[in-house]
């Protein structure tokens, strides 16, 4: 089984991205299913969980959430409880907050915890979410497994590496990751800790795959890379 682990539906202003031009892209790269959250710009986790009831064997909803709104601990919570959607996607640096302050950070970690969901952390080199950060609140939370979306690129790949082999819960996304970053990756932490991710429809689900292909050609670690690993955080 191939899973995706981040892919993106919905609107945000002047794009649309229906669930239904994600399913014919998963079938035209050979996905079996996909980790889908709606566009940051837009938040609207209902069309996410409308998404998972329209495709129940394909789509695996998660919630987005800008920490700074109101409300935004309980919507999770619905979300999680009453929609089934999987987990929680964060991203600091598009909502503006730093993703070790544990004030703003640990309700939401709280529910993951709670309804044993997982988190996809955007983790690049930008200020406010470095790899460094999120295992602050990964040491916290030991019981939530956190993937680390583009495991530090462009400067902090490094850093990211190593705190995944320091923390059982953090593991490594490889959505728009140079060939070579992958690779080490694989080598340098294991293919147990690597998770296919595209960030479609940004990234190409077949070229993600391709990538993988490239830099291993262990089908062990093929398996657990392009599906496993995905399968064990999500419960499947």
């Amino acid at each position: 089984m191939i899973i995706d682990f981040l892919s993106h539906t919905g609107t945000r202003k002047g794009y649309n991205y229906p669930v239904e031009e994600l399913i014919t892209m998963m079938d035209g790269a050979g996905v079996d299913r996909a980790m889908t959250a709606s566009q940051l710009e837009n938040i609207d986790n209902e069309n996410t969980a409308l998404s998972v009831k329209k495709f129940p064997d394909r789509i695996i909803g998660f919630a987005v959430e800008n920490p700074w709104t109101m409300g935004a601990e309980e919507d999770l919570e619905h979300a999680l409880r009453d929609n089934g959607l999987k987990g929680l996607k964060l991203n600091a640096n598009r909502f503006g907050f730093a993703a070790d302050r544990h004030s703003i950070v640990d309700p939401f970690f709280q529910i993951c915890s709670r309804y044993h969901a997982a988190v996809m952390a955007h983790a690049m080199s930008d200020l406010f979410s470095i790899p460094a950060k999120w295992e602050e609140i990964a040491r916290s939370f030991p019981d939530v497994p956190i993937v680390l979306s583009h495991m530090g690129i462009p400067m902090m790949a490094d850093n990211a590496f190593e705190i995944a082999k320091r923390n059982k819960n953090i593991y490594l996304g490889t959505a728009v990751c140079f060939a070579p970053v992958v690779k080490r990756a694989i080598e340098e932490v294991g293919p147990e800790k690597v998770i296919f991710s595209s960030d479609a429809p940004f990234g190409s689900m077949a070229q993600e795959i391709r990538k993988i292909k490239y830099v291993t050609s262990d089908p062990g670690a093929q398996k657990l890379i392009l599906g496993e690993n995905a399968r064990k955080i999500l419960n499947l």
